[in-house]
């Protein structure tokens, strides 16, 4: 995303903020009194009742509903406005002071208006409220900024240029809330670096990372109240990784070039939910983790995590059969589910360390148990369960996602939250 000007139009940037001159020009409403069914009955030329900061407005009708005024400005600026019809405006353009005007007693009200450099041209949509292309110019005649409306008209955006035509900075202006919304900040080579909200503080900022050449976002970051998110991009934009941090808590999901899921986790202290999506990116699987005192032991004595179940999912989301393991991996009970059914319909079969049904506990249609048999024997119920279940998938954390812990510990403790 490097931005560059031609040697004709480089320029330092001005002080005046998109924001100052969108509150001012913008939003400025007309008097009523100069609709057109009024104003055609006017003589052609007209002395208008200057505002706070004019010496003198002059109209010109075009005898077809339309305008074109000519505005000396108490600080020696001069500007031409032009209306397609009364009061709608389609162009503003605003010069330098003339070396002969300085203020309001160096112009004739008689005399045609003499200009200085141009300083300003902006052009409005069809409405004749909201800004549609802008330009700004140093008084020797070099770009300053550009602005343009983007989004189908609801924001605008205004890239600003330094003294080597390269930008330094960009603003956007949401049309509808009226506020200036983001700005994007770029490298000494013109390429975009970041962008961000406007007012970014410790607690709370929105902030996008661009690529080395400035193209393409690489990855993003939030913080809100107890809340710290990153997300990966593909090179394509899209959504890699997004994880979110909370307090003792993490919150991930992973996404094919596609855009589908492809796997969450959701990270406790004590324990860790992970669902499985297929190619196609629909939830097939939910298993979790948990430590116990009675699970495997690392090299430091320290239980391990060990797989407490996993729920296998149709299409459309609901379960159909569940297994609960021990903490050295057998599998305790196996629950299936008949038509989906949570509580109706469904068998609860429990296993001994071996692998072999011990007994049943079939539910009816209103979820209440029918009967519990017990095998004394060997029923010859099988259930194997694929190595997948009772493996932790491989998933990556992206660094740097737990930067902001102790800032969200301190701001729950505050307000009593732990």
């Amino acid at each position: 995303m490097k931005k560059y000007i031609p040697a004709v139009a480089i320029a330092a940037v001005v002080t005046l903020s998109a924001a100052a001159y969108f509150g001012g020009v913008f939003q400025r409403e007309l008097p009523s009194n100069l609709g057109h069914a009024e104003v055609v009955a006017m003589p052609k030329i007209l002395l208008l009742p200057a505002e706070s900061n004019e010496c003198q407005r002059r109209r010109v009708l075009d005898g077809m509903g339309g305008a074109v005024d000519n505005v000396d400005m108490t600080n020696g600026f001069t500007k031409v406005v032009e209306y397609v019809k009364l009061p709608r405006i389609t162009r503003e353009i605003v010069y330098y002071p003339a070396p002969e005007h300085k203020d309001c007693d160096a112009f004739t009200k008689d005399a045609a208006t003499l200009h200085g450099p141009l300083f300003m041209e902006n052009e409005r949509d069809a409405s004749g409220f909201r800004p549609l292309r802008e330009r700004k110019y140093s008084i020797d005649g070099k770009l300053v900024s550009a602005g343009n409306q983007i989004d189908k008209g609801e924001r605008f955006q205004t890239d600003f240029y330094a003294a080597t035509g390269l930008t330094v900075r960009s603003e956007t202006y949401n049309l509808v809330t009226k506020a200036v919304e983001s700005e994007t900040l770029y490298r000494p080579d013109g390429t975009a670096l970041v962008r961000q909200a406007v007012k970014p503080s410790e607690t709370s900022f929105t902030k996008e990372h661009f690529t080395e050449d400035g193209k393409v976002v690489a990855w993003k970051e939030a913080r809100s109240y107890g809340s710290y998110e990153i997300t990966l991009m593909y090179q394509d934009g899209k959504p890699r990784v997004k994880a979110t941090r909370g307090i003792n808590s993490l919150t991930m999901h992973e996404y094919r070039p596609d855009g589908t899921d492809s796997l969450s986790v959701q990270q406790w202290e004590y324990s860790t939910d992970i669902t499985v999506y297929n190619e196609a990116g629909k939830r097939i699987l939910d298993k979790k983790w948990k430590i116990d005192d009675k699970a495997p032991k690392d090299a430091n004595g320290k239980p391990n995590m060990y797989v407490s179940h996993a729920i296998e999912v149709n299409e459309t989301g609901k379960q159909i059969r569940r297994y609960d393991f021990r903490p050295d991996g057998t599998i305790e009970t196996v629950t299936v589910h008949k038509d989906g059914e949570f509580w109706k319909n469904r068998v609860e079969y429990t296993l001994d360390s071996n692998g072999r049904v011990i007994s049943s506990k079939p539910f009816d249609d209103k979820g209440d148990v029918m009967k519990v048999v017990t095998y004394a024997k060997d029923p010859g119920l099988r259930f194997n369960v694929p190595v997948s279940y009772k493996a932790m998938p491989q998933y990556s954390v992206p660094a740097g996602i737990k930067d902001h812990d102790e800032k969200m510990a301190s701001e729950i403790q505050y307000h009593g939250g732990m």
